[in-house]
């Protein structure tokens, strides 16, 4: 009967000995299981346009303090800045909703935050307009200029100033705003009788447009 209880005590301090040993054993080599702690959260793809009723799926991904960057696109609470341009799913589904226009997507979680722009482009543009097409403007002077596109079905040119890249020929005198309605045109020191060429360009899917004025640099009085 003795030699029974010390079988059995023998045996419960031997798997006590094991479990103490493996949780030691543990701790040394993962830190008494640490969690990862999340330290970033990169949103993409970045500068991405979606037509009217298109659909575009964004991605989240997130660095930790003790592993590989992991997806968390299912674990990060999705927000549009602007859903009157574009919404987003809980998945992160983005669905271009009116043109043109630009929201900002996000993706968040624990107190970390990141975001992308997505531009709203329309369908169906046949072309587009910049208005003037040619002006004379002072040395020192500014002009304002705006973009329409001409849309199938649509009565109305539809202004898209604020969606279009708008570049200029002569960077080094000469600089134009983007993101903005109107563009403004600004000469700083450019010379008398100069002929500068203003350019906006117009992405909708794999399709450019582009249309181009011209700008007389006239000397101040």
């Amino acid at each position: 009967m003795l030699t029974g209880m010390w079988t059995g005590r023998k045996l419960a301090l031997t798997l006590a000995f094991t479990a103490v040993v493996a949780l030691a054993f543990g701790v040394s080599c993962r830190g008494f299981f640490v969690q990862p702690v999340l330290t970033a959260i990169s949103v993409g793809p970045t500068g991405q346009n979606v037509g009217v009723g298109d659909t575009l799926q964004m991605s989240a991904r997130g660095t930790y303090d003790t592993q590989n960057p992991q997806n968390i696109t299912g674990q990060v609470l999705w927000s549009s800045d602007n859903d009157a341009v574009a919404t987003v799913s809980k998945g992160g589904l983005v669905t271009g909703v009116s043109a043109p226009g630009t929201a900002n997507i996000s993706a968040s979680l624990d107190t970390l935050t990141d975001s992308a722009a997505v531009t709203v482009v329309l369908t169906g543009v046949t072309k587009i307009t910049i208005s003037p097409q040619t002006v004379n403007v002072v040395q020192g002077g500014t002009q304002p200029f705006t973009c329409a596109a001409t849309v199938t079905g649509q009565s109305q040119p539809v202004d898209i100033t604020a969606s279009v890249a708008w570049t200029t020929s002569d960077t080094t005198n000469t600089n134009i705003t983007n993101s903005v309605t109107p563009a403004v045109f600004t000469v700083n020191s450019g010379t008398a009788d100069e002929q500068v060429t203003i350019t906006a360009t117009y992405t909708v899917g794999t399709t450019t447009f582009t249309n181009t004025a011209t700008v007389s640099v006239v000397q101040s009085n």
